[in-house]
Formats: structure tokens, sequence, C-alpha cells
């Protein structure tokens, strides 16, 4: 039986985590905090799937020019920055002589083959002038999001096999445990972002077409489950996502 997402639900998920989501806030306290004080005047950046465009976008004040990669047109279509130039293509797709003192990666590898993180992270890296530094984000191998994703599936890639990569390739690295999450005014909501989750993450296309109708009816129950125990005494649906902020300097 074919499981699926409707246009409207993916519209109402990726709603949801642009507006609630902290990793923004917590990779601006970063650069601010330990990145900036190095850096030189006017430094530029590169984000690699930039998504809405929130990160860049608390970042833009100290940067005197962006380049965002996002090959989603409807994720990255509400932004606009006069400094901020933005190209619809994945990084691997990305050829340029431009190298950037900060070039930052948040949530992306989930889409990259594990095989191919070695790789993925050269390329990174690649883009990242003398003095400058590279942060990737990943959901951490912790807290109620990993919890949720566990329950359905043991092979879904969170940060802990980035660090595993990292010392592999014997990269100097710092971990830096920041916490995020996500919260709905609804059970619908809250449900829909689960769901989300769930069948994005955890399951390829091929394994929920497989699915008997019986087996998707009780699939979409445990989702539903997990959705209702996210609710908190106010009435509201928060579900809290741990992260691991790597960071990574180029010599």
């Amino acid at each position: 039986m074919r499981i699926t997402m409707s246009p409207q639900e993916y519209a109402t998920a990726f709603r949801l985590l642009a507006a609630s989501a902290r990793h923004p806030e917590n990779i601006q306290q970063v650069v601010e905090e330990r990145l900036l004080p190095r850096l030189p005047k006017q430094p530029t950046l590169l984000d690699v799937g930039a998504g809405s465009g929130k990160v860049a976008e608390r970042l833009a004040p100290h940067f005197s020019s962006l380049t965002l990669l996002e090959p989603n047109p409807n994720q990255i279509a509400g932004f606009k920055l006069e400094k901020a130039k933005i190209l619809l293509e994945p990084l691997e797709h990305y050829h340029s002589p431009e190298r950037y003192e900060l070039v930052v990666c948040s949530h992306v590898l989930y889409h990259v083959p594990l095989s191919e993180w070695g790789a993925f992270i050269d390329r990174l890296l690649s883009f990242v002038r003398p003095g400058g530094a590279c942060v990737i984000v990943m959901a951490a191998a912790r807290g109620p999001t990993y919890e949720l994703c566990r329950d359905f599936s043991e092979t879904m890639l969170f940060g802990e096999q980035l660090l595993t990569t990292m010392q592999h390739k014997r990269l100097p690295h710092e971990v830096l445990p920041t916490m995020s999450g996500f919260v709905a005014r609804t059970f619908e909501e809250m449900y829909t972002l689960c769901r989300f989750f769930v069948l994005e993450g955890c399951f390829t296309a091929e394994q929920l077409a497989a699915l008997s109708e019986d087996e998707v009816r009780a699939l979409d129950a445990r989702i539903r489950v997990h959705a209702e125990r996210c609710r908190g005494d106010d009435g509201l649906y928060r579900l809290e996502q741990d992260e691991d902020l790597i960071l990574l300097s180029s010599s």
C-alpha cells in the first residue's frame, strides 16, 4: 500500500521546521562568540543547503557577502537580501573559484549517502579560506527526536555517524552540544511533523510501498502516540531535538 505525505502536509512540516527550530540562533551564538573575533573584517559566507534562509538571515549583519546554495526553490522563495546570492543547486553542482571565511552546512547530510560523507566534507572544506572555519550541524543521537526516530528505524543517520567520519578522516574538530526543537499549536500539526520525520527519515520509498493496509494503520497509530506525548500543560505541542554543532578550522 502506498503511504505518502500530501503537498499540504509537506508545507505544514516545513512551516513548523522553519518557524520554531532554534538551530539558527545556536549557530549565530557560536559564530559571534567563537569565530567572528578571529575572522578578518568584511568576511564572506557560504551557506550549503540554506533552506528558508533563517541561518543566513541571522548571520548577514556580520558578513560583507553571502552565497546560499538551496536546490529546493520553494524552500528559499521567501528569502531576499541585497548582498546575498542565491543559487538553486546542491553542493556537488557548485563550481566556483571563490573561497569563504565561513562555510555553514546545517541539517543537510541526512540527504547524502553515508558512503559519500567523507568526500562531501572534503568539498565543504575546499571552499574555506585559510584561517576560516566550517560549521556542520546535525541532530544528535540523544533526546526526544532521536527516540522518536529510533522507535521506527535503527539505521537513520545522526551526529554519531558524522563524528565517526571525522575521526576516520583524522580531521581536528570540536563538538558543541546544542538544543533545538519544534512547537505546534495543534495535535494535527505535531502529528504531521512527526509523520514527516518518520516517513522521510526512517523508511525508503520501497519499504513504504511494501506495507500492507494493516501495517500502514499500525504505523500511523504509533506516530499518533508519539505526537500526543508532545503535548504540554499549556496545550502546545513541543518536540525537543538535541543537536551536535561540529566546528572545523582551516589551517
